[in-house]
């Protein structure tokens, strides 16, 4: 029989529950809490690659003058709200949690914090 390498390390967890063994992977770590920030867009860019089909916008914060975040959708509907924002240059509020290992589609690092958004208010 011939053995094979496990290229991945792989943490298992051992339970004994009368006299039975299990196995159970350990639960990813909790992700960040949700926030909502407010701004106006700057620059929204979109793609449709094998790696990733979505869109980032850089969005200038309101209350915090100065700070530009990014914030990346794989969802349409959030995709066509950034671009509304950005082209009228209305405010914006959206919802999401903090990246900290965001992809970068085309390659390279963010130079700006990420978040992941799950919703996005235009005002008018």
């Amino acid at each position: 029989m011939k053995h094979r390498r496990l290229l991945v390390p792989v943490v298992l967890v051992v339970l004994v529950v009368a006299g039975v063994v299990m196995w159970q992977v350990p639960r990813a770590t909790a992700q960040s809490p949700t926030v909502e920030l407010f701004g106006r867009v700057n620059l929204v860019e979109g793609y449709s690659l094998p790696t990733y089909t979505g869109c980032h916008a850089l969005v200038a914060l309101r209350d915090t003058p100065g700070t530009t975040v990014a914030v990346m959708t794989k969802e349409p509907r959030l995709q066509s709200l950034l671009e509304t924002a950005l082209s009228t240059g209305k405010l914006v509020a959206f919802w999401g949690q903090k990246n900290t290992r965001p992809v970068s589609p085309r390659g390279g690092t963010w130079s700006v914090t990420v978040y992941d958004i799950d919703g996005v208010i235009l005002y008018k």
